[in-house]
């Protein structure tokens, strides 16, 4: 899949421009395989904004012995991790990283934090950023004329934005990650800023006045709501008033006493009905 120039909404935009740049986590995994489910991590990496490591150990899966050689893994076979501590033995260094980063960035989120998960490792609440799924979110199918398409991967990104895609080693491919985060970030800066400040005034008056419509609307809705209560409150009180009445008719009459019993029953549930609706607000 293939994607050209940005063609973010408004709202986009702005969201975009205003994601964080201090406390940003770009990670990075390899793993046996692609399986979610199954296949484990046998490498990890994390760094900064400014590539900074943070964090990385080629680890040994708990419950995968072989798995072969592909993009997955990145060459990291068996033998190669045959000694090497499992990744839960990590967790508490994985933890606060996570616990203390503003916004966690991967190129697939769903994907790494399924396979660090995988590892019994148990991620603390956090904000993430799938850098592909938000690049083709912001990212229009028709080509800008004369500027190539772009490639729905972290290397394609990296090309679009005139990044080198490194790969030697994982800590590179998540600096990767990391410049293509800043770029896009940029790129959403630049774009808010060239729409002009005149535009953006006149974008917050317009939110404004949707916001004032829909809190009339609710205003309008809550009172006929109200009324509606009011009204049904009454249907339940003239039931209960009926009721009574034959009851105490059932009564003086010598009637039978089961009716007269049926009766009042269905009087004090019409009470009960009615002072619901009469509190509800």
């Amino acid at each position: 899949m293939e994607y050209g120039f940005l063609a973010a909404s408004d709202e986009a935009l702005l969201e975009g421009s205003k994601l964080p740049r201090e406390g940003v986590l770009a990670v990075a995994v390899r793993s046996t395989g692609y399986d979610v489910a199954a296949d484990e991590v046998v490498e990890l990496a994390i760094v900064d904004l400014q590539g900074h490591e943070l964090f990385c150990r080629r680890v040994h899966p708990q419950n995968v012995e072989e798995w072969p050689a592909g993009d997955a893994s990145g060459g990291i076979s068996p033998a190669d991790v045959a000694d090497a501590p499992e990744l839960y033995q990590f967790e508490e260094e994985i933890s606060q990283l996570v616990e203390n980063a503003s916004i966690v960035v991967a190129a697939h989120v769903p994907f790494a934090e399924a396979m660090i998960e995988q590892s019994w490792v148990t991620l603390p609440s956090h904000e993430s950023f799938d850098l592909v799924e938000r690049f083709l979110a912001s990212h229009s199918s028709q080509d800008r004329p004369g500027q190539p398409a772009v490639a729905a991967s972290l290397p394609g990104i990296a090309e679009y934005y005139g990044l080198a895609c490194e790969d030697a080693s994982l800590v590179d491919v998540a600096r990767t990650v990391a410049r293509c985060y800043e770029a896009l970030v940029d790129e959403h800066v630049r774009q808010r800023e060239a729409k002009g400040a005149d535009y953006w005034r006149r974008y917050d008056e317009r939110k404004a006045e949707e916001a004032k419509a829909a809190l009339a609307g609710n205003v309008v809705a809550q009172k006929r709501e109200r009324y509606l209560n009011r009204m049904n409150g009454l249907l339940w009180l003239s039931g209960a008033i009926i009721f009574t009445s034959l009851a105490i008719q059932t009564y003086q009459g010598g009637g039978d006493t089961g009716l007269l019993a049926i009766f009042a029953a269905i009087a004090v549930l019409n009470v009960v009905f009615a002072v619901r609706n009469f509190l509800k607000r």
